[in-house]
């Protein structure tokens, strides 16, 4: 065996899980999601030791009462063992599933020990099931009590992970439109945030287009109205910067990573070539944790067309999700792309402040049952996260207004 498969092995752990438990989650993509963990209350069990046959009934109920107040009511929870409870999570998945099975365990923790020592807080990620049972791998605790409410900053974690790479000096870019402009591309990491579970469950890398003449940002619409060559550049700009962080955050709990892109673009066999063709974003990776954002999806956009290159996409990664101007519209025919979330991004918003808020209940609305993650983003302060919560949504996420880069243009 080689060193690489023991060091793999010697990661995971198995657990035998009961038939119902199996049977419920057979047929269901929640394992694959990252949305099963494994709590442990053996630190309870170790204190009460003589004791524990006797006290072991009343530790379960303190258990399940706290499951009922942080799960949904669809959520699976099962006790497989005297000190490990499962828990499958139908609307969380990565950091967030696990924030909430954190939380779960430090209440029963702080009630039951009157503390909460780190090194008790015992997760475990559901990361397959063979045979009967549960792979399990353990869970670092203190990256996700730091991913706890992380807005989008300098000092983020998620940049030095970019900035750590040797090869980030090749951005920013610069290049010269078909039209003759002289535009740059650089990078900002937008933190997405879960509204219910205030924790940081994807990390979004948006491009920003400026040009060179004027030191102008170019806006959302401007971009869209260039040629196709053009927008692929930036499309394949934007994916060469996802796999540094993607290579970067090997080796570390990371959120899902978001990578936005245009429909004109992937919707070619050139640019889903692009996709599975850059360096760093292997296909393994692609699906364990990179969502697509489709940028450009309009009223006007082909339905048949559109479920299409969302199918051939969510093949290749964990999810796609759609950027949709403020139009009800635009989202008419969407459920049947059965597409993992919605975004509307603050750069669409125009008019009064009125309007602005109008528009954001007017998506809440329009987008609930279309897809589990509905997400305002690129928002310019954090007071507007109060306003997604009131309307509905799942996520915001607050647009950086730094540069990631500040070298010359490569």
């Amino acid at each position: 065996m080689s060193q690489a498969a023991t060091e793999q092995e010697q990661a995971t752990a198995r657990l035998s899980l009961p038939a119902p438990v199996i049977h419920r989650l057979a047929g269901t993509d929640l394992v694959a999601r990252g949305s099963v963990n494994v709590i442990s209350v053996e630190p309870v069990r170790a204190w009460a030791g003589d004791w524990w046959d006797q006290k072991r009934g009343d530790v379960w109920t303190y258990v399940e009462r706290k499951l009922g107040e942080h799960l949904d009511r669809q959520d699976m929870r099962a006790r497989i063992s005297d000190s490990e409870f499962l828990i499958a999570m139908n609307n969380d998945q990565g950091l967030a599933a696990q924030a909430t099975s954190v939380r779960i365990l430090e209440d029963v923790l702080s009630h039951l020990l009157g503390e909460v020592d780190l090194k008790h807080l015992g997760i475990s990620a559901v990361i397959g099931v063979e045979n009967g049972e549960a792979v399990c791998r353990k869970v670092d605790a203190a990256t996700v009590l730091a991913a706890r409410a992380r807005r989008d900053s300098e000092t983020s974690p998620a940049r030095r992970l970019v900035e750590a790479s040797d090869e980030a000096r090749r951005t920013p870019v610069a290049f010269t439109t078909g039209g003759g402009a002289a535009l740059r591309v650089d990078f900002t990491l937008e933190h997405v945030i879960s509204l219910r579970r205030n924790i940081t469950t994807a990390i979004r890398i948006e491009p920003v287009v400026t040009h060179l003449a004027s030191g102008r940002q170019a806006s959302a619409r401007a971009i869209s109205r260039l040629p196709d060559k053009d927008i692929a550049y930036i499309d394949e700009a934007t994916l060469k910067y996802g796999a540094l962080f993607a290579r970067g955050a090997q080796g570390h709990e990371t959120p899902d990573l978001i990578l936005p892109a245009s429909f004109r673009t992937l919707g070619t066999q050139r640019g889903r070539d692009l996709l599975t063709g850059t360096p760093g974003l292997s296909l393994a990776l692609l699906r364990g944790g990179v969502m697509i954002e489709l940028v450009d999806i309009t009223r006007g956009t082909p339905s048949g067309r559109l479920l299409e290159v969302v199918g051939l996409l969510k093949a290749l990664t964990r999810g796609v999700i759609a950027r949709v101007p403020p139009e009800k519209e635009a989202l008419v025919g969407l459920k049947d792309a059965r597409l993992a979330g919605l975004t509307l991004d603050a750069s669409d918003l125009i008019g009064s402040a009125e309007k602005v808020a109008l528009d954001i209940m007017n998506f809440g609305r329009d987008a609930s049952g279309l897809a589990p993650f509905t997400c305002l983003q690129g928002l310019p302060v954090e007071g507007y996260f109060a306003a997604a919560e009131t309307a509905g949504l799942t996520h915001a996420a607050l647009r950086a207004h730094y540069p990631l880069a500040t070298r010359a243009v490569a």
